[in-house]
């Protein structure tokens, strides 16, 4: 069943892709069966958007960026210290953040709690993003070049995974399969470096 009204409580998590205006409706006809074509509603309620929780959740259009979500309460404060359930959670999270990707004429994206993911403007305009913690990068729509640089950035203690159209990189040991993670202090200047990359290389 679809429905345009929100059904989730926050705080939410988010499975964030920029793909650019001119391919909403490819993304969105791709994740979605059964819409009419020409329609890009601005939020659509569907069964397993994340498959984080049993009822349905969300995907919103903001701009040029689609945008799946679902409940994070399991992310945030005292519920951390659930490291078990939490490893269970991120590994799922992880695995429908890299299929969406692979499967969407995605330019990056990334995996956000707290954040919101900033177009390439924005970017430009002003390169201190923290939404670069989790993320894809398409080698199909970026430069080699920035990629390969904020591989660099994110440092040999980051999991990198190449894709079949770009590569995932991951800071927090939640939402990559071996665990690896990096000092929130050190992933957040290492977020601001590799935003400036992609804001420089995306359009």
């Amino acid at each position: 069943m679809i429905s345009m009204m929100s059904v989730l409580d926050p705080p939410f998590l988010e499975l964030e892709y920029y793909v650019g205006r001119a391919e909403l409706e490819t993304t969105v006809h791709r994740l979605v069966d059964g819409l009419q074509p020409g329609l890009v509603p601005s939020i659509l309620v569907i069964p397993n958007a994340v498959g984080l929780i049993p009822k349905p959740e969300e995907l919103v259009i903001r701009g040029g960026v689609v945008i799946l979500r679902t409940e994070g309460e399991a992310f945030c404060g005292p519920f951390r210290d659930d490291r078990m359930r939490l490893k269970k959670l991120g590994r799922r999270v992880y695995q429908r953040f890299v299929e969406v990707a692979d499967a969407i004429p995605c330019v990056y994206g990334a995996i956000l709690v707290e954040y919101s993911l900033e177009e390439p403007k924005k970017l430009r305009q002003d390169p201190q993003s923290l939404a670069f913690y989790d993320f894809f990068l398409s080698r199909e729509r970026l430069e080699n070049k920035a990629v390969e640089e904020a591989i660099r950035l994110a440092g040999d203690e980051a999991y990198v995974e190449s894709r079949a159209t770009g590569v995932y990189i991951s800071m927090s040991a939640e939402f990559n399969p071996k665990g690896r993670s990096i000092p929130l202090l050190e992933a957040q200047e290492r977020s601001v470096q590799i935003s400036a990359v992609i804001g420089r290389a995306a359009r």
